[in-house]
Order: structure tokens, then C-alpha cells, then sequence
């Protein structure tokens, strides 16, 4: 994927054809998809297997005290099953991405770009999970986030994307400070401990390996303070790039950019970076119980929060977006209730059924030109694919079985149901996580019944529908395919321990317990009823309108405005921040410049009447020596006395 980066913003604007730049991209992108499928082929028929490839980049000489035998940074690739099952993720989306946007983008400026950036970006978000080091990760991840600022900011023309990459390179840039002192904090505790405890990590800095199988520094002792808040940091940096709460605010507004985009972002790239930045300090690092519970609350209350806010709104991908932080919630419980590979399971089957919903949304707009909800209508028959492929992909995201996420998100249900006797503090977020079962199968089928039930559009002025070329068509197939097979890779032989070998921590939990079927039993009967009240209040081409005067109007109005979290970080941005900054522009303009001017000035007052006795006249210097003459002849004339009479003297 770097060389068709390399290729395509090179020589792409030299194509004869600029959608050339973008087939290239699509054939390096296959490549990558056979190589990521073989990868993941190879760890499911030998589970277990670690490859880890790495050298030394830097090394650090002995320092008593603090390296007592020195200490290696290494960069190097971890193949392990972990690492192969993102891998997985990240190839398969990421092609069927870059072939619909052939048919997507064909008529957009700036395609070279375009392909050029998307290239970079699946190609880092590869780096990231094949990572062996909390050094190189960091590396990836930046370049992770600088990709989606040039993206989600494709339209720069536009101030609302402007604005949109701006937000979202600032807002996720605060995780990534928490994320850094995370790191240096871990470091600390375990890469300067020596090599008596540590083994491979006092020798190799800060790898995720301990020779061929993972190394759980959690066993060291773990719930000191310093270790706390280094879980904390990890879970800023998690917070930031998977929008969670009270970092949540950039992804929605990330919607500027093309829905490719979205896509990719929300499926296999940036957002499934945070989740995966926790769940292997989880099974790399571990976390204190205090960090445990942090992780949980976060997690289980964005769960709820965020389904509340895709109840309302209009917009179709804005909907699907805050789907999206509510499934990342699910995934952030999963991984602080101790089931970091539960949370990964449903990372890897909400990839396929969030493309798919992203990118059958891309197909609507494609075909009507706008994202409006309440202007579409009567799009089923038309578009009969596209239907059917939401459909499929809300029915998995709603919980339905045997769809993929059926599977996934009642592990997470089971999994933390199965901690509250020994937890009874995971209990408010284990109901609010339930409860959003219910609102999720409603957001998802409200927006399913406005676009394509009824008999027509309700905005007369939309263009006649249809479907787009096969490019698009044939990823929405595929993904409809995975939105249903990939839950069922629960039945594979032995899967509770396939990608858990050597990791040493908690799996996923029997499914077929008494618990556990009255439990997906009533998740099931939830997500029914939340399609149920779906279909009476939007089905058929019906529009439910809230009437004005109506008790629950100010939720509606609060749920629009976002809590009006937004207005309240722009609020501290233009006072609290803005006065900060113009304070600290007054110290450097005039306390730091100023001291510096006012000796540029002084010295260039000095210098330039030094210069005007330069003058060049030989008259001057003349004049100069005989002034100097007589200055001599009279000190000598004063002096004299003194000399002669303290010679005398002696």
C-alpha cells in the first residue's frame, strides 16, 4: 500500500485517465488482501503460532540506577493471532472500499489524491496492528491520524469539512498526549525495572513479546498507583481515536468526508485503533482493577449515550455514525470487564456489517443526492440491492440471529453478566448496555423504513434512483455475505482458545449456558421490539411528527443539539482556551520578542555609530592619530610625576 501511495501521488495526475490512479490502488489493495487473508488463513489452521521479525533501532549504553545493562528500542513486526485477525479486517474492508470507490468518486476532483491518501491510510493502520512495540504503535498511529485529517477534509473547499478535519485533529490529539504519557509511564514501571523480572522487555524496551509468546507484565504486581494512571492515559489515547466519552464529539462531524471514508474510518481503520490499543495492554500490559471499572463506565455509559443521540436525527450517515460509537462502547465494556478478545470478536464482526451499512448509505446518496432522511422514500424497489443490504446490515447490527453480530455483542452481554457477582459496580453499565439493544434495532430500522419504504420520495425534486455500477454492487454483496458468516466463526473447532493461546487471559465464555440463552433470549426480544415500534412509527412511508407542545419536545431538541456537548467544548475553546493563548501570544510578543528586539536594537544603535567613524577620508584618520598622539602626551605628562617620584622612592 505505500508503493500505490508512492504511485498514485506521483504519477497520478500524469494518468492519461485520472480513475487509472485508482484502479492501481485497488490492484495494490488486492494484494494486500491476499497476503492478509493468507496470514489469517495460516493462524486459524495453526493457532498459537508468534512470527516476530524486529532489529534494533536505537540503543542506550549502561546506566547504573536506571539501565543497568542498557536497553534496546526495536522495531519489528509481530505476527500473532491477534495481529493476523485485524490484519484480516483491515485488507478485506479496505479493498472492497477501494474498489467502490471506483464507482463512487468517479465523478469527484482530486482523485489522485484521493487513492494516494486512502492508500497511506490502510497502509498504516496495517503498520499499527503489526506492531511489536508501544513505540512503533505510537509511530502508526499518528500517521493514522494525520490520514484522516487529510481525509475527512477532502472537500476542503467547503468550511464545514474544513472545520470537521480541524475538529478531529485536535480532539483526538488530546488522546494522543494522554496516550504518550501512558507509554513513558508503563515504560517506567516495567523497562527500567532490570532484567531480573522482565525479562525480554528490559532487554528490547517496550515489546509486546517475551520471546515467542506474549508477556503479561499485569503478573508483576499491578494495581500500584503509577500503574493506574498509566491505565488511565492508555484509555485517553483508546478514547480519542474510538470517540468515546467525552471525546466523542469529532465523529460525527466527520461525516464531510466522502462515505468511502466513513467507511473505512469506522470500520477498519481509525476508530478500531483505540479498541485495539486496549485490548492489548490488556493482554500485553494489563490493567488495575480501578482502571477495570474506569473502562466499564466509559464504556457502558457512551454505549447508551450515544444510541440516544442516533434515535433523532436526520441524517443517514450521521445516524450510522453514532451507531458506531455505541457499538465501539460495547467493545471499550468488553475489554475493561477483563474479556479483551470478546471486544475484539465483535471489533472483527461490526467491521463488516458497519461497511456494509456505511457503504449501502453511500449507494442512497449516490443515487439521490442528498442525506436527508425525511426526503428519501419508496427507494426499495429501485434499489433493490441496496436494500437488502441494509437491511441485512441492521438486522446484524440490531442483534438478530444468525447474523454476525448476534454472536459478537451477546458475548459482551454474557461476558459481563458473568462478572457482576464478583463486580456489583458493573451492574448500572451492564443495564444501560441492554438497554441500548433496544435503541439500537430502532435507530437502525427508522432509518431503513424512511429511505426505502413507501412509495416514493417525499421530496419530489430527488432524482429517479438507481442502482450504481457493478464496482459498487459487488462489495455490497460480499459484505452482506460477511455481515452473516462472520458471527459464525464462534462454531469454528476450539475457537474460545484459538486466538487466546499463550495470551493468558479471560476468553470468550460458553455460549450455551442456561444464562446465557435467557439472556440472548431477551436481547433477542428487545432488538424485536425495538424494530416493532420502528415499523408503527416510520414503516409503510409513514413520518411520526412530534407535535410542538408535546412534554418530551425538549428531549427531542436536546438529543438534536447533542447534548449540546459541542456548544460547550466550543465554549471553553473561544474563552478559556482563546484567553490562554492570547495571554501567552501577549508574553511572547512583548516579554520574550520584546527582550529580544530591545537588544537587536541596542547593539544596532552601537554598531551603526561604530560604523560612521569609518568614513574612509584619510584626513579623518589623520586627525584620528594626532588626536590619539596628544591623548598620550598628556597621560604621560600626568603619569610622570607619579613614576619619577615612586622611583625615587625606591
Amino acid at each position: 500500500m505505500v508503493a500505490a501511495f508512492a504511485i498514485v501521488g506521483l504519477a497520478g495526475t500524469r494518468l492519461k485517465r485520472l480513475e487509472w490512479g485508482g484502479w492501481v490502488a485497488v490492484a495494490f489493495s488486492g494484494a494486500a488482501l491476499v497476503v492478509g487473508v493468507l496470514i489469517g488463513a495460516g493462524e486459524m489452521l495453526d493457532p498459537g503460532r508468534y512470527t516476530v521479525v524486529q532489529y534494533t533501532w536505537l540503543h542506550l549504553g549502561p546506566a547504573p540506577g536506571v539501565f543497568p545493562n542498557g536497553v534496546s528500542l526495536v522495531v519489528g513486526t509481530l505476527v500473532d493471532p491477534i495481529s493476523a485477525l485485524m490484519l484480516l479486517v483491515v485488507t478485506v474492508v479496505g479493498f472492497l472500499v477501494m474498489l467502490y470507490s471506483i464507482g463512487y468518486m468517479h465523478h469527484d476532483r482530486g482523485l489522485p489524491r484521493y487513492y494516494a491518501e486512502l492508500s497511506l491510510f490502510l497502509a498504516a493502520m496495517s503498520g499499527l496492528v503489526l506492531a511489536n512495540n508501544l513505540l512503533e504503535f505510537f509511530l502508526f498511529w499518528e500517521l493514522v491520524g494525520v490520514c484522516s485529517y487529510f481525509l475527512i477534509g477532502f472537500y476542503y473547499e467547503k468550511p464545514s469539512a474544513a472545520s470537521a478535519a480541524k475538529e478531529a485533529f485536535l480532539v483526538t490529539r488530546v488522546g494522543d498526549v494522554m496516550f504518550l504519557l501512558g507509554i513513558f509511564l508503563y515504560f517506567s514501571r516495567y523497562a527500567l525495572a532490570g532484567p531480573a523480572g522482565l525479562g525480554g522487555w528490559a532487554a528490547n524496551g517496550f515489546v509486546f513479546t517475551n520471546g515467542n509468546q506474549p508477556f503479561l507484565a499485569s503478573s508483576m504486581g499491578g494495581n500500584s498507583t503509577l500503574l493506574t494512571v498509566a491505565g488511565i492515559m492508555i484509555l485517553g489515547g483508546a478514547a480519542g481515536k474510538s470517540a468515546q466519552f467525552p471525546l466523542h464529539v469529532w465523529l460525527p462531524d466527520a461525516m464531510e468526508g466522502p462515505t468511502t471514508v466513513s467507511a473505512l474510518i469506522h470500520a477498519a481503520t481509525m476508530v478500531a485503533a483505540g479498541v485495539y490499543l486496549l485490548a492489548v495492554t490488556s493482554l500485553f500490559l494489563g490493567f488495575t482493577s480501578l482502571d477495570q471499572l474506569v473502562i466499564v463506565a466509559i464504556g457502558g455509559f457512551t454505549t447508551f449515550f450515544a444510541a440516544t443521540m442516533a434515535v433523532v436525527h436526520p441524517d443517514i450517515k450521521r445516524v450510522i455514525a453514532y451507531s458506531t460509537i455505541s457499538q465501539l462502547g460495547y467493545m471499550v465494556l468488553a475489554v475493561g470487564a477483563g474479556f479483551a478478545m470478546v471486544g475484539l470478536f465483535h471489533l472483527f464482526t461490526h467491521a463488516f456489517f458497519k461497511a456494509l451499512l456505511f457503504l449501502a448509505a453511500g449507494s442512497v446518496i449516490h443515487a439521490v443526492g442528498t442525506q436527508d432522511l425525511f426526503k428519501m422514500g419508496g427507494l426499495r424497489k429501485p434499489m433493490r440491492v441496496t436494500a437488502a443490504a441494509f437491511a441485512i446490515g441492521g438486522l446484524a447490527l440490531a442483534g438478530i440471529p444468525p447474523f454476525a453480530g448476534f454472536w459478537s455483542k451477546d458475548d459482551i452481554l454474557g461476558s459481563l453478566y458473568s462478572e457482576l457477582g464478583t463486580h456489583p459496580a458493573y451492574w448500572p453499565f451492564f443495564l444501560l448496555a441492554f438497554a441500548a439493544v433496544f435503541l439500537t434495532a430502532y435507530y437502525i430500522f427508522r432509518a431503513w423504513f424512511l429511505a426505502f419504504s413507501g412509495d416514493g420520495p417525499r421530496d419530489p425534486t430527488l432524482p429517479h434512483a438507481h442502482e450504481g455500477p457493478w464496482v459498487m454492487q459487488v462489495p455490497l454483496v460480499v459484505l452482506s455475505a460477511l455481515a452473516v458468516g462472520s458471527g459464525l466463526l464462534i462454531f469454528w473447532p476450539n475457537f474460545d482458545t484459538l486466538l487466546l493461546n499463550g495470551a493468558g487471559a479471560a476468553g470468550i465464555p460458553p455460549v450455551f449456558g442456561t444464562s446465557d440463552l435467557l439472556l440472548s433470549a431477551a436481547s433477542v426480544i428487545l432488538a424485536a421490539g425495538g424494530i416493532a415500534l420502528a415499523w408503527r412509527l416510520w414503516g409503510n412511508g409513514r413520518v411520526f411528527v412530534l407535535a410542538p407542545t408535546s412534554a418530551v419536545a425538549p428531549v427531542r431538541t436536546l438529543l438534536l443539539n447533542r447534548y449540546y456537548f459541542k456548544v460547550g467544548y466550543d465554549w471553553i475553546g473561544t474563552r478559556a482556551v482563546y484567553t490562554v493563548a492570547r495571554a501567552a501570544d501577549f508574553v511572547d510578543q512583548f516579554v520574550i520578542d520584546g527582550t529580544v528586539h530591545g537588544f537587536e536594537r541596542m547593539f544596532a544603535g552601537l554598531s551603526e555609530r561604530l560604523r560612521r567613524i569609518q568614513s574612509g577620508l584619510v584626513s579623518d584618520y589623520a586627525a584620528y592619530v594626532v588626536a590619539g598622539l596628544l591623548a598620550v602626551f598628556v597621560l604621560l605628562l600626568l603619569v610622570a610625576p607619579y613614576l619619577i617620584a615612586t622611583v625615587g622612592g625606591k
